[in-house]
């Protein structure tokens, strides 16, 4: 809501500066001087000049760009364009001068001493060198014309990129869209296969802890069904879903693998990408429990203003792995979409530890 009121605000800010344009920077004293709109017709043909092109800037932006140049219909969006150029050229003529032809680019109207165009009274007459040209773009049409047409062309020319952009852009969102989809098509499938197996380790052994692990499997799934396809949650929300992770792989693990785990810092009030930090966790668990020796698994979430700081360490064991790092990949190229230039990761990989330290701005 605050995003749209935002928006609206530029746009009334911006169309009331380009229809007060032409009375800035007058010759009088005063940078700025009003309209006389009531007693000065010259300054009223101006406005409603002004206006009239603003109201075509938004109509070729909404209706002829969509409807004629995205599809393929370019000649005959600019013939669109020529023919409302020409009737803007005809309608700044007639109102201004209706006795004379507005094809006729050569001859000043006689009065053109006394009557300088569509310039309001307090702008001065061009200087006399100007006035004695044979093609006079100072005096009388020519130079409504060239005003209007040069005004017209601008705002055809500034649509068309603004346009153009925001087509790009919404492209380019689509693609990272899907791209983050396949991502987390991936990441749910390996998740769950690992919990599984932690499970069914669980019951193999008979562990009176099994029931309470389904339960912890149940809300983590609940979480990941619900929350996944968020583009962010609250942040509250994804240490909760970390903690549960945690006290389940302890269960199974059980006195195999020593936890340091802590988190500090205020959740409140802030958000971040779901899963997006469970796969570091995950991977420390998966490659670095050795069942033969205590193992030792630190991890540390430190939340200061908007910087999260998510730093895992784990010994490596020597046992035969599969499916290496696919999670873990996954989870850096979402990294690379959703916040770039907004994180910075550094992994360490020694032959007797692996090293994880992440940070990300997360407003």
């Amino acid at each position: 809501m605050k995003a749209k009121f935002s928006l609206y605000a530029k746009h009334i800010v911006l169309c009331l500066a380009f229809l007060f344009l032409p009375y800035a920077f007058t010759s009088t004293n005063t940078i700025f001087s009003l309209p006389h709109l009531y007693t000065n017709p010259h300054d009223r043909i101006y406005f409603f000049i002004y206006f009239t092109l603003l109201c075509f800037f938004y109509f070729n932006y909404y209706y002829l760009i969509p409807k004629f140049y995205f599809s393929e219909k370019k000649f005959l969006y600019y013939s669109i364009i020529v023919a409302f150029l020409l009737f803007f050229l005809w309608i700044s003529t007639t109102l201004d001068h209706p006795d004379r032809n507005f094809l006729d680019f050569r001859n000043p109207p006689e009065h053109f001493e006394h009557n300088p165009g569509p310039f309001p009274e307090h702008f001065p007459p061009p200087p006399s060198f100007l006035k004695e040209q044979s093609f006079d773009f100072v005096g009388g049409p020519p130079t409504q014309y060239g005003h209007t047409a040069l005004v017209y062309l601008i705002g055809v020319i500034s649509s068309l990129l603004f346009a153009i952009t925001g087509r790009l852009q919404r492209v380019e969102k689509e693609k990272v869209k899907s791209e983050l989809a396949f991502l987390k098509a991936q990441i749910n499938p390996h998740f769950l296969f690992n919990t599984l197996n932690s499970i069914y380790a669980l019951a193999l052994k008979k562990d009176d802890k099994t029931p309470d692990a389904v339960v912890q499997l149940s809300e983590l799934m609940r979480y990941i069904m619900t929350n996944s396809n968020d583009e962010v949650i609250d942040l509250s929300k994804e240490i909760n879903y970390i903690n549960n992770f945690i006290s389940l792989q302890k269960t199974r693990l059980g006195n195999t693998v020593i936890v340091d785990y802590k988190v500090t810092g205020n959740t409140f009030g802030k958000q971040i990408t779901p899963l997006i930090l469970i796969s570091f966790i995950e991977n420390a668990f998966k490659y670095g429990v050795n069942p033969d020796q205590t193992s030792e698994i630190c991890i540390y979430i430190d939340i200061k203003e908007e910087l999260l700081t998510l730093f895992v360490s784990n010994k490596k064991t020597f046992s035969v792995q599969s499916e290496s790092g696919i999670g873990l990949q996954n989870t850096i190229e979402r990294l690379k979409l959703v916040y770039p230039n907004k994180h910075q990761l550094k992994i360490e990989e020694t032959l007797e530890k692996y090293v994880v330290n992440l940070s990300i701005k997360l407003g």
